[in-house]
């Protein structure tokens, strides 16, 4: 195993509050939101249908969380020196820039996985065992959007204005893109505003398979039309704003 690979994915993962809002908070609103909305459902089938959507919204909140959270810290890593002492060391530095892409796209599987878990075993969530794995190979794959997301804003911003972000964009994309309520329940023109987030087509991406189909091709493109340009914008950052450098 690459020793920087090794070393980011260990010291990212070592991060209790990491771990808590990413995997832990997550899979307690699942369970928390089931059982409020879940439980003023009539019938078995209405209350498996939103047990099914509430645990795929918060498999993408936590996604998206663990995404944000692995990829921003590189604007830490520049204000420390951190970035500028590797440029010592013989490693490159779009190999640096590599593994913090991966890191961000490993970090994003155990909270999906433990949402899954805790959808199954708790809320009884009911799926084929096929389903189960292409609802998370599907948001898997999705949350490399929110992986370039996050190096595009710790690539732009420094350290302190880069947390801010995060936590700011945190919030926008899970209250106005439908993962903590029903789009529906939005007024009219923040409805608009949803279907222009990633994080509303990202939930679509497993809402479809969820329900027993495919990811709506819709979602499907409109998830790697946010990860192209997303990712770009990020390159093009990066070269303008090299790693290395401490400010400007």
């Amino acid at each position: 195993m690459n020793p920087l690979f090794a070393f980011q994915l260990r010291r990212v993962a070592r991060n209790k509050q990491f771990v808590f809002f990413t995997v832990l908070l997550p899979a307690l609103f699942t369970i928390f939101l089931t059982k409020i909305i879940g439980g003023q459902m009539p019938g078995t089938a209405e209350r498996q249908e939103v047990s099914a959507s509430i645990m795929v919204s918060m498999m993408a909140y936590g996604a998206i969380g663990a995404s944000l959270g692995a990829t921003i810290r590189i604007s830490f890593d520049r204000a420390s020196g951190w970035l500028r002492q590797l440029r010592v060391t013989p490693v490159p530095q779009t190999q640096v820039f590599a593994v913090d892409v991966v890191v961000g796209v490993l970090l994003a599987l155990p909270s999906l996985l433990v949402v899954a878990l805790v959808g199954r075993f708790v809320n009884g969530v009911q799926l084929p065992a096929g389903t189960w794995l292409a609802l998370l190979a599907v948001l898997w794959a999705g949350s490399a959007a929110f992986v370039a997301l996050g190096l595009l804003v710790g690539l732009s911003l420094d350290e302190k204005a880069a947390g801010g972000a995060i936590g700011i964009l945190g919030v926008v994309l899970a209250a106005l893109g439908g993962l903590w309520w029903p789009v529906e329940m939005l007024p009219e023109a923040m409805r608009g505003l949803a279907y222009t987030l990633p994080s509303f087509w990202y939930a679509e991406l497993g809402r479809g398979v969820a329900a027993g189909g495919w990811p709506a091709a819709g979602a499907v493109l409109a998830m790697a039309g946010f990860t192209a340009a997303f990712g770009l914008i990020a390159v093009s950052v990066a070269r303008r704003r090299p790693l290395h450098a401490v400010a400007g």
